[in-house]
């Protein structure tokens, strides 16, 4: 029988069994982490959505407390929005932006998407939907979805004489709405 000659001195390497097990701890972390991803992105969804939410009911109380009429702006191509004020200028009424924090833009993350349709829907001035708030508290009604391009989508309705928009999960159209 002829003997293996020993490794040079130095050379080092790896055992089968070290590799194996290796491999095992990264199929289980795999195992584990692979499935939370979705929960992470499902968690930017809520969080996005709730944030909307606490805008469009801020922007409504402030309409209300402030005596204005406030509009409310989506652009879909940016994952954008933001809220306008309606001002008298010399060349008649119209909406401008407001600097304070309640009303500029907001970016959703890359990863949503937002639409705003519904009766109550109209194009503003640089043609993107938006829907208003009166100095009354009475709004136009409208729906927004937000998307996380993986299935899930959280429909937003705001409705004319409710204060707070509803949340309800999937995608709903505003005539589903109707009598809810």
């Amino acid at each position: 029988m002829s003997e293996r000659p020993d490794p040079p001195a130095g050379a080092t390497g790896f055992t089968l069994i070290e590799i194996l097990v290796t491999l095992a701890l990264v199929g289980l972390l795999s195992a584990l982490v692979v499935p939370r991803l979705s929960t992470i992105g499902g968690a930017s969804l809520d969080a996005s959505t709730r944030r909307l939410v606490q805008r469009i009911r801020y922007l409504r109380e402030d309409a209300a407390l402030r005596g204005r009429w406030v509009r409310f702006v989506v652009d879909p191509v940016s994952g954008t929005y933001r809220g306008t004020v309606l001002v008298e200028g010399s060349g008649g009424a119209r909406f401008v932006d407001d600097d304070s924090a309640l009303y500029r833009a907001t970016r959703l993350p890359d990863s949503l998407s937002i639409d705003l349709a519904g009766p109550g829907v109209v194009a503003s001035a640089d043609g993107l939907p938006s829907t208003l708030f009166s100095p009354d508290g009475w709004a136009d009604p409208a729906v927004l979805h937000v998307d996380d391009g993986r299935g899930r989508t959280w429909t937003v309705a705001i409705e004319p004489a409710t204060s707070r928009p509803r949340v309800l999960e999937g995608r709903l159209d505003s005539r589903d709405l109707v009598g809810r």
